[in-house]
């Protein structure tokens, strides 16, 4: 019957094995395997498939190939050939499938014993191959380095491959044709856990190549003239590296000295030296086209950074002696990363391009310089500084537009600058200088504040000293009781603020007295405030509200007198259950404007059937019903006047069975049941019990109780 398929797509399917039977289908030109884990074999029937031309093995488990397998003469695409130990094609198989184009990886390479076998594949006359991954099992511990030294040799691809990625080499040597002129067309290198090649390749001599990555090679301890691939770098010899756009070295562990005194890397953009901890000296010293550089882990280099008037983005990490010459040399500087390091660089303020600066676990750095920021600086992020305690105070003098600040576990942290947007997250002892003198009112110009885990002095925020906030979002506080505007200042109108969230804070009681004076309010998220009894008073006067969620708060009981604000369209009540207890006094029926209801949380024990009549407003275009544990069945006389309804969701709800007999309404276009055990099963297309009173609905997707698979039945 499928004989004449031509695609199979079975990529990321728990597939564990393909059937013998796959060899016959002997029309197939496509099999897609890619990210089938549980695949470690393919049966040696796949060699009946003579029209093959794509094998996308990419991300299986395959612990070698099939024999046979150069039957496949017509294959184009074969992302991977993993040489088997004992049994299985041998890499020799690879010199019959002559159409070979695009990228290969070859695994296991410790199991080719005979190096002749590498020659015999073939790969030098494999011109349309040009992105080859060679790779040895890390895992296994080859003794014989000579064998895997001549079978990279005996791998040299065609000249005209663009990407080549070496890992796990474990031979004392590189072959000589890595680094040979004749591969114009080299535009990518990565050399990974190469441990036993105590020098490099003469890679400064491919001249097309843009992107270098060398990492894990244990024995390098200098990188010198062989790099570069002539003895010295006067004017009269060739340019190494003319076309390298990017320099990577990581994780370079007995590397200790980088020659590279008159070396100019012309056309270099981004440069990174990471976690090489012997490193000492240098780098380059002129870098014209650099615009992202990254130092980390390198305790012991004691260098200058390089002349690189482009340079935009630079990362210092654990390198306190790599000094910046002078601010000139960094004129183009808009992102300064530093991590781990005792001081601040001098010439911080000098940086006259910078807007971005992020400061990071810099332990023992108790205090800033004197000095004011850099006069273009918008964004400042200081995290996990734990004995910082200020920052100076004129560090605003020469600077209008710093406009976000985020400290992030300053546990010292006391005092902080005026400025736009303010995000403070744990940090323990800061006391915000808020002031309930309107007249001399620091946070004046402060739009956006986010506050998380704040420590033990933060029991009360004074909404009177932010004026102009806009946003204001107040999370794990679990020491806050109050939000409160002082006596005498009830008059203030906080006309900015638009959104307010506030979220695990256990210990809140209280809102000022009178309400919130925030008649522009559109937003407003209370959760997880375990002691609250009320909402604000005047609820009803906020006229601009239009979302309204309130969750996790099992002591409010009510909502204030004059009900709720008419204007609302979005409306979401989660596990409060002494609210829901009063749910028919919430007059959602007044709501003209009300179309999204989301309701959960309804532990009643005598609920065995929602909603009410007269309970929700015709309004509703989606209803979302969630955790009501002994729910039954839905009401027909409280869904039926929903002639609005397009979207119903019904979650956890474990004991209910039925739907309305008289069916949903008629407006639905999408119904979702997840976790109702009972109702799915009832609800199931082929068992017919319920599916008639939802047959009209076009799109059903109900969820299983244990495996969250999607079912979707799209009907006509």
């Amino acid at each position: 019957m499928l004989c004449n398929l031509q695609s199979l797509n079975l990529s990321s399917t728990n597939i564990q094995k393909l059937p013998k039977s796959i060899g016959m289908l002997c029309n197939l030109q496509s099999l897609m395997l890619s990210n089938c884990h549980g695949i470690t074999e393919l049966p040696p029937e796949i060699e009946n498939l003579i029209h093959l031309q794509h094998l996308d093995i990419s991300g299986t488990k395959l612990e070698g190939m099939p024999t046979g397998i150069n039957k496949l003469k017509d294959l184009r695409k074969l992302t991977a050939f993993v040489v088997g130990k004992h049994s299985g094609a041998r890499i020799t198989e690879l010199q019959d499938l002559s159409h070979l184009r695009g990228a290969l990886s070859i695994f296991n390479l410790q199991n080719v014993v005979n190096a002749t076998d590498a020659l015999k594949a073939n790969l030098k006359k494999k011109k349309d191959l040009d992105d080859l991954v060679f790779a040895w099992d890390p895992c296994v511990i080859d003794s014989d380095s000579e064998n895997q030294t001549r079978v990279l040799e005996n791998l040299q691809p065609h000249t005209k491959v663009k990407r080549l990625n070496i890992q796990h080499y474990y031979g004392t040597k590189f072959p000589k044709w890595l680094g040979d002129l004749s591969f114009t067309n080299l535009v990518f290198l990565q050399l990974e856990d190469c441990k036993s090649c105590s020098s490099l390749p003469p890679l400064g001599q491919l001249q097309s190549l843009k992107d270098l990555q060398i990492a894990k090679m244990d024995e390098v301890q200098n990188i010198g003239a062989d790099f570069y691939g002539n003895n010295d770098c006067d004017s009269s010899s060739m340019k190494p590296f003319g076309s390298l756009e990017i320099l990577r070295f990581e994780e370079m562990l007995e590397w200790e000295e980088w020659v590279c005194r008159g070396v100019e890397f012309p056309c270099l953009k981004e440069l990174y030296i990471k976690i090489c901890p012997k490193l000492k000296k240098d780098l380059p010293k002129h870098l014209p086209k650099l615009t992202k550089l990254e130092i980390s882990e390198c305790e012991q280099l004691v260098c200058c950074l390089p002349m690189a008037p482009s340079i935009r983005e630079l990362m210092l990490e654990e390198c306190d002696d790599v000094v910046v010459r002078s601010a000139s040399s960094l004129t183009s500087l808009a992102s300064l990363d530093i991590r781990k390091v005792c001081k601040i660089p001098p010439i911080l303020h000098s940086l006259a391009s910078l807007k971005n600066l992020n400061i990071q676990e810099c332990e023992s750095l108790a205090s800033f310089p004197e000095m004011a920021l850099p006069p273009m600086l918008e964004r400042l992020e200081i995290r996990d500084c734990p004995t910082l305690e200020s920052l100076p105070e004129g560090m605003m003098q020469n600077n209008t537009t710093l406009q976000y600040l985020d400290t992030y576990s300053c546990g010292s942290l006391r005092s902080l600058p005026t400025l736009k947007t303010l995000s403070i997250q744990r940090c323990e002892k800061l006391e915000l200088a808020l002031q309930e003198d309107m007249t001399h009112n620091h946070y004046a110009s402060l739009t956006n504040l986010n506050i998380w885990s704040t420590g033990d002095s933060f029991t009360s925020f004074p909404l009177a000293s932010f004026t102009k906030l806009e946003y204001l979002r107040i999370i794990n506080c679990g020491n806050l009781e109050s939000l409160y505007i002082p006596d005498g200042l009830h008059h203030v109108d906080l006309t900015s603020l638009q959104s307010l969230f506030i979220f695990g804070c256990s210990n809140l009681v209280s809102f000022p007295q009178g309400g919130l004076p925030t008649p522009n309010l559109t937003s407003l998220w209370i959760t997880s405030c375990k002691k609250l009894k009320s909402l604000p008073q005047g609820m009803h006067s906020l006229t601009s509200l239009e979302s309204l969620t309130i969750e996790d708060c099992p002591e409010i009981d009510s909502f204030p007198i004059g009900g709720l604000p008419t204007n609302l369209s979005d409306l979401e009540i989660r596990n409060c259950n002494k609210l829901m207890a009063c749910r028919m006094e919430w007059r959602l029926q007044t709501l003209p404007f009300l179309s999204w209801l989301e309701i959960g949380g309804l532990e009643e024990e005598r609920s065995k059937s929602f909603p009410e009549e007269r309970f929700l407003p015709s309004t509703l275009t989606y209803l979302s019903i969630k955790n009501f544990p002994n729910l039954k069945s839905l009401d027909k006389k409280g869904l039926e006047h929903l002639t609005s309804l397009e979207i119903l969701s019904i979650n956890e709800c474990e004991k209910l069975e039925s739907l309305p007999k008289q069916g949903l309404p008629s407006s639905l276009s999408r119904l979702y049941i997840g976790k109702c055990p009972l109702l799915e099963k009832r609800c199931q297309r082929d068992k017919r019990k319920k599916w008639p009173n939802i047959s009209h609905i076009p799109c059903i997707v109900i969820t299983g109780e244990m495996d969250f698979l999607y079912k979707e039945v799209i009907l006509s």
